[in-house]
């Protein structure tokens, strides 16, 4: 075959299809958000899936079964489910979305206020009180 032409060399070829780096960095920034989901749905999300079953069934965050309280409606009975998710929900959202001062507000209601009452149990209607004193 010598028709004069030559085949290119194969470093040329590639010099003129290879991505360019701001498309290899756009691959890249999308790997990393595709890693974080993964990481955030295994080491936050279950995990916070699991609390959220776990306060679900019970009717009280692992905190308050540790320290013997739980949720409560104004006539004394205990929250179900459906009432706890709400609870529990609301809390999350608030103090999310106030960038975690909402968390700062809870506790100086309950240290400052008579009726030591977060915002979520405003809202909710939910009362916080010793399991021991139900059982009597």
């Amino acid at each position: 075959m010598s028709d004069g032409i030559e085949p290119p060399r194969r470093e040329a070829y590639l010099d003129e299809i290879a991505a360019g780096p701001i498309r290899r960095v756009a691959a890249h920034l999308i790997e990393v958000v595709i890693w974080g989901l993964i990481y955030a749905y295994w080491y936050v999300v279950v995990p916070y899936l699991a609390w959220l079953v776990f306060a679900l069934m019970r009717g009280q965050t692992p905190g308050k079964q540790l320290l013997g309280m739980a949720a409560v409606r104004p006539d004394g009975t205990r929250f179900g489910w459906f009432r706890m998710l709400i609870r529990e929900l609301f809390k999350e959202l608030y103090w999310v979305l106030t960038l975690g001062l909402g968390m700062i507000i809870d506790i100086m209601l309950l240290v400052l206020s008579d009726d030591s009452r977060t915002v979520a149990d405003r809202v909710t209607g939910s009362t916080i009180v010793h399991v021991s004193a139900l059982q009597s």
